[in-house]
């Protein structure tokens, strides 16, 4: 089995991507952190979780650097939870040490550094048959899929019309993600709206099937701990010719999570419950499904990329056009650009 390393000891390393891969039985060999502190605190969950030969690098441990870690013959894969800026410099010389990479959303801070990560390593690594992947795990659930079975498998609502995607949240000053250093003073466009933001546009594509081509809407920011952006609320153009709108907060007194396709021949509706994700289906035949599905899907996602190492193959739902493309809605969003170009 390949041996796996862990870049990034942050609060989602921690939640999230250590649990999936112990589940997943991955051979995690190493984790790596900036400093020595952090990377202690992720091996010793690690240990926790019965890992007991997980060895620590950090650029504070001398002989046990990044540079030394990505030197092992033994890893030849990572997986990267890193702060927004510097991931893409990070996935670069993991790619150039040979190593398969499943990097955290979003891929990059904005379009165009995102199109230059993925130009060198269609330049440079993938005729070497090295992997990048991209871990967006609502592409991955089995609710989302069920969703994209209704809609677009079996056109169950016939052609899109509207579509319309309301996500409001409340990220105070006291949250885990917001005691983040990188999050509080975010050195790339969106702020919440981009980190958090990604997950819904790729829900979006996802259970619709369609790009979002053009938008136009107004954003700005709402609270104060929040900067550069907090809120915005726009109108759109489908790629099949629908119409909608996007109204995404993380400075909202009221929460929202509400995902409305209406069709030619019916609507789906999608919200979360306590329960998981609630999925409604009514067809203009007097048809009605209903369901409601709770899934960990960033195990799904490891367990995907896991798969993709094995055989030598990435999953196409993981590959970094899909993430520039979810990329690249936000960054209209956020801009005022009208145009969202599709990669």
């Amino acid at each position: 089995m390949a041996g796996i390393a862990i870049l990034g000891a942050g609060i989602f390393a921690t939640d999230e991507h250590l649990p999936a891969l112990v589940s997943s039985r991955a051979n995690l060999k190493a984790i790596y952190s900036r400093s020595k502190t952090s990377a202690l605190t992720l091996v010793d969950e690690a240990k926790k979780l019965g890992v007991a030969d997980v060895e620590l690098y950090s650029e504070d441990t001398a002989g046990h650097t990044l540079d030394d870690l990505l030197k092992r013959k033994d890893i030849s894969a990572v997986v990267v939870v890193l702060p927004i800026p510097v991931q893409p410099d990070i996935i670069r010389r993991c790619l150039a040490a040979g190593k398969h990479v499943l990097s955290e959303k979003p891929i990059a801070k904005d379009v165009h550094t995102a199109r230059m990560l993925i130009e060198d390593y269609k330049k440079h690594y993938a005729k070497d048959g090295l992997i990048f992947s991209v871990a967006e795990q609502f592409r991955f659930m089995p609710e989302f899929e069920l969703g994209r079975k209704w809609v677009v498998d079996e056109r169950a609502i016939g052609d899109i019309t509207q579509l319309h995607l309301k996500i409001w949240r409340n990220q105070g000053p006291s949250g885990k993600y917001y005691e983040t250093p990188w999050r509080k003073i975010p050195d790339y466009q969106g702020g919440f709206l981009l980190d958090g933001g990604v997950h819904h546009t790729a829900m979006l594509r996802y259970i619709s099937g369609q790009e979002v081509v053009e938008t136009q809407g107004f954003s700005r920011q709402i609270a104060a701990h929040l900067p550069p952006l907090d809120t915005v609320n726009a109108g759109i153009l489908l790629s099949g010719g629908g119409t909608g709108t996007i109204s995404m907060s993380f400075s909202s007194t009221k929460r929202a999570t509400e995902f409305t396709i209406i069709g030619t021949l019916g609507s789906f509706f999608l919200t979360d419950g306590p329960d998981g994700f609630i999925l409604n289906l009514e067809r203009t035949s007097g048809e009605k499904r209903s369901e409601t599905i709770k899934s960990k899907g960033v195990e799904l996602e490891i367990k995907a990329f896991l798969d993709a190492v094995r055989i030598g193959k990435a999953q196409s739902r993981a590959g970094p056009e899909e993430a520039l493309n979810d990329l690249a809605i936000i960054e209209s969003l956020c801009s005022g650009e009208r145009s969202v170009k599709v990669y």
